[in-house]
């Protein structure tokens, strides 16, 4: 594993968790920020905050110099009452789509061998309940569509080695979207689009984190990240409702909407190939046993 490493999103969920754990292992890490609350952030954790523009090849050469590796991490998700709202996603699409491009040329550009690009396992067509690997078919679309153009530009704008990590959904208590699931469940609503059979991709940010990590020293190539049992959307509102003391929730929209038809699929994710490569497995089940942690950290905050 190379041991000067820069991240971009290092300010995110899971940014936040790489940056300190790499830290702990005695790396050399310094995380790409736009701000002084973002500076403050990275060098708060022990690292090292370098200023630069994440749609400036130029700038981002300039940081990338020298580093072994780069991990490209941003994102930008809307709230989930403004998910099928018009715009919600630009500034997301925008990341995958442009920013993608510049740190892949600028990581190319400053002779790093490694090139670590986050992506989503909501890409895979519905798969009913048949584990779908990376060789799944894709079927990307609606919010899903532009991280397929952000792995196909570290493909194709950096020469060195390039790790692609499909991540299923992100949960933790310091999650906004948490946070928003949280809520509704207390009043009720499930979190969960589509059929109540149909599978969900989850994976707690801790574990998420650590995949990132293992990237780092992992053979090229694509990597789902997700639980190891991928649980059931009926499976979740039932773990969900008991965290919050309900005995049902029901679903905020009678239809799912065209543009979020990729996230309501049913996607049994498996992480078996990063398994094998690498000894990382998620040590908790984002999308059961995360819930009632994630309740008991709600009640005591």
């Amino acid at each position: 594993m190379d041991t000067n490493i820069v991240i971009t999103g290092a300010t995110g969920v899971v940014g936040r968790r790489v940056l300190r754990e790499l830290v702990a292992g005695g790396h050399r890490v310094a995380g790409v920020v736009r701000s002084p609350r973002g500076r403050r952030l990275v060098e708060s954790l022990g690292a090292r905050a370098v200023a630069a523009d994440v749609f400036d090849q130029a700038s981002l050469t300039s940081a990338f110099t020298g580093a072994g590796a780069v991990v490209n991490l941003l994102t930008h998700i809307p709230s989930l009452d403004r998910m099928a709202s018009p715009g919600a996603w630009d500034e997301n699409d925008r990341l995958r789509r442009e920013a993608s491009a510049a740190i892949a040329g600028a990581a190319q550009a400053g002779g790093a061998r490694r090139l670590v690009q986050e992506s989503l396992a909501f890409l895979y067509a519905d798969g009913g309940d048949r584990w779908l690997d990376e060789d799944a078919p894709v079927d990307p679309g609606g919010p899903t569509a532009t991280a397929l153009t952000a792995e196909a530009n570290a493909a194709a704008l950096f020469g060195g080695d390039t790790v692609v990590l499909r991540f299923g959904l992100f949960i933790g208590p310091d999650s906004d979207l948490t946070r928003s699931d949280i809520e509704n469940a207390r009043a009720g609503i499930s979190p969960s689009l589509g059929a109540r059979d149909a599978y969900r991709p989850t994976v707690w940010l801790d574990d998420a984190a650590a995949a990132v990590i293992a990237a780092l020293g992992v053979p090229a190539g694509t990597y789902n990240v997700a639980d190891a049992d991928a649980p059931t959307r009926a499976e979740i509102d039932a773990a969900l409702a008991a965290a919050v003391g309900r005995d049902t929730l029901v679903p905020a929209l009678d239809e799912v909407p065209p543009e979020l038809e990729p996230v309501a699929r049913s996607q049994r994710v498996s992480s078996r190939r990063l398994r094998v490569a690498s000894g990382w497995a998620p040590r908790v089940r984002g999308g059961i046993d995360g819930w009632e942690r994630i309740a008991e950290w709600s009640r005591a905050a």
